[in-house]
């Protein structure tokens, strides 16, 4: 028998999924309110598992649902609905479960944010929503993102989702990652090296990898200054990817124009940030993954690798034991 952590909206999506397995785990409900709970009747096993998703880890709770994990006597397993572990929470969790395996199934949903993103630069979004505010029929130009060139660095489960989107729409995708080889949803693939040589050539400049020693501050003052005068910045990736104030600094000065950033250093952001109101900065709360959709899959990859733990079969989207050393 294992306790199984889960955050109380998880559990009531997939309660029902759950009963099969009502003989070998004994589910341990967390609420946003803090208050932990047995549905299913408590139990005195040591042993527990635990199920981390958006739910547990935006909850008024989170740090509860951190604490219990971390406090558990034998933690066997953890599924977390992200790809990545460098959060130091997150490390913290690994470093202590036996067994640790991640998600992908967000790419789909942040895919979706570029392409918004992309579509709003290219179709003017602001100038005509400030054109409707204002009741002026402005007949405003706009461009296509077809034959626009992507420079997509991080060319993982969100950059080849990103990249079929935008290659259906007939633009031209260039995929960057350490490793050479080809991929279906980029034109062509190049490493970091030669990304910096074509990165004055590219209409967009997309970052969707981790955050590493190597990764930090990669988009700073030299990175902006390369970049083509009226292009677009978008994040997706970490907030520590970028030197904010060299790119605000660069958005002053047209290179890049515009940004749209859905993750940044610190989170939430502070009230008296200057982003909030940079005029070429759009702004999301980290939440291009936060759809219904990405919630379903997710679930799914977790109920699927509850059954492989079971029979002791090899984990969906495994993370290796380095990965946390």
């Amino acid at each position: 028998m294992w306790q199984l952590l889960i955050h109380a909206k998880t559990f009531a999506r997939i309660e029902d999924a759950l009963k099969p397995f009502a003989a070998r785990i004994s589910p341990l409900v967390l609420s946003d309110d803090g208050q932990m709970t047995y549905p299913w009747g408590e139990s005195e096993a040591k042993a527990a598992i635990a199920f981390g998703t958006t739910d547990a880890y935006f909850s008024p709770a989170a740090m509860t649902f951190f604490k219990t994990l971390l406090d558990f006597e034998q933690l066997d397993w953890f599924q977390s609905s992200a790809a990545g572990t460098e959060h130091p929470m997150i490390q913290a969790i690994g470093k202590k479960a036996s067994l640790f395996s991640g998600s992908h199934e967000q790419s789909e949903a942040i895919a979706e944010w570029v392409l918004w993103a992309g579509l709003d630069y290219f179709q003017t979004g602001q100038a005509r929503r400030d054109a409707q505010s204002e009741r002026t029929w402005a007949r405003l130009p706009s461009r296509e993102i077809g034959r626009s060139k992507w420079l997509i660095f991080g060319f993982g489960a969100i950059g080849q989702s990103c990249g079929r989107r935008l290659r259906a729409l007939g633009a031209e995708v260039t995929g960057v990652r350490r490793t050479p080889g080809e991929s279906e949803a980029a034109d062509r693939m190049v490493t970091p090296d030669v990304a910096n040589e074509i990165l004055p050539d590219a209409d967009v400049v997309l970052f969707s990898m981790p955050l590493t020693e190597a990764t930090e501050s990669m988009a700073d003052s030299r990175f902006f200054s390369r970049m083509k005068p009226g292009s677009l910045f978008l994040n997706v990736g970490r907030g520590g990817l970028v030197d904010e104030a060299a790119l605000m600094a660069a958005l002053d000065s047209g290179q890049p124009a515009q940004a749209y950033l859905d993750v940044v250093r610190e989170e939430p952001l502070l009230a008296d940030s200057p982003i909030w109101t940079h005029p070429n900065i759009v702004l999301t709360p980290h939440i291009s993954a936060l759809t219904e959709g990405s919630k379903l899959r997710t679930d799914q990859v977790f109920l699927s690798n509850l059954a492989l733990f079971f029979d002791q079969k090899p984990l969906r989207n495994a993370v290796m034991p380095d990965a946390f050393s």
